[in-house]
C-alpha cells in the first residue's frame, strides 16, 4: 500500500480543485451568454403595423391593394424591401403619383420604403400601397389575407389583413 506525504496530498486536491474552479468558471460563462442571448432575442420589435387593410376584388378579379401604417420605432433608418404572400403570386410596393400633365401613375417602388428612425410611412389610397396580384382566388368583406413584410435591417413581420370595402373614393383598386 502507497503513503501519502502531507504535500503530495496537498497536491491532488489543489488539481481537483482546480478542475472543479475550472468547470464553474466554463458554467458561469455558459450561463452569461445564454441570458444575454435571452435579452437580446428580447428585444421589442422596432418596426410596427397597424391599421392594416385590403380591399375585396371586384368579381373575379385576382388584384388588389393592400394599405396599413408602418412605424419605425428604432433608432435606425430602414427599408420596407418587399411584401409576400402565400396566396399572391406577386407582391408589389407602389406609388401614386400625379404627373405634370395632371394624369395619375401609378409605378412600382423598386428601391423599397424608406421609413426612417423613429418615423412613419402611411400606404393608403392614392399614395403609397401595396399591389397584390395573382391571387389564388378573390377576396370578400370579412376574408383575410396573410403578407409577410421584409426589411432591409429589422425582422420580418408577418400581419394577417382583414379584406373591408375602405373610404377613398371610386378608385377601385388602388
Amino acid at each position: 500500500m502507497r503513503v501519502f506525504h502531507p504535500g503530495e496530498a496537498m497536491v491532488r486536491v489543489t488539481r481537483l480543485r482546480l478542475i472543479e474552479i475550472g468547470v464553474a468558471v466554463m458554467l458561469t460563462m455558459a450561463a452569461l451568454l445564454f441570458v444575454a442571448w435571452t435579452a437580446w432575442a428580447a428585444e421589442p420589435e422596432s418596426i410596427g403595423v397597424s391599421d392594416a387593410w385590403v380591399r375585396p376584388t371586384i368579381g373575379e378579379g385576382r388584384t388588389t391593394a393592400a394599405y396599413m401604417t408602418v412605424t419605425n420605432a428604432g433608432e435606425t433608418d430602414d427599408v420596407l424591401k418587399a411584401v409576400k404572400s402565400p396566396k399572391a403570386a406577386r407582391v408589389e410596393l407602389h406609388e401614386t403619383k400625379m404627373t405634370d400633365e395632371g394624369v395619375m401613375r401609378m409605378r412600382p417602388l423598386v428601391d423599397g420604403l424608406p421609413i426612417v428612425a423613429g418615423g412613419t410611412a402611411v400606404l393608403k389610397p392614392g399614395g403609397m400601397h401595396v399591389m397584390v396580384m395573382g391571387l389564388e382566388s378573390g377576396l370578400e368583406d370579412g376574408d383575410a389575407l396573410p403578407l409577410k413584410l421584409e426589411f432591409a435591417h429589422a425582422a420580418p413581420v408577418e400581419i394577417v389583413v382583414p379584406v373591408r370595402t375602405g373610404a377613398g373614393g371610386d378608385h377601385a383598386h388602388h
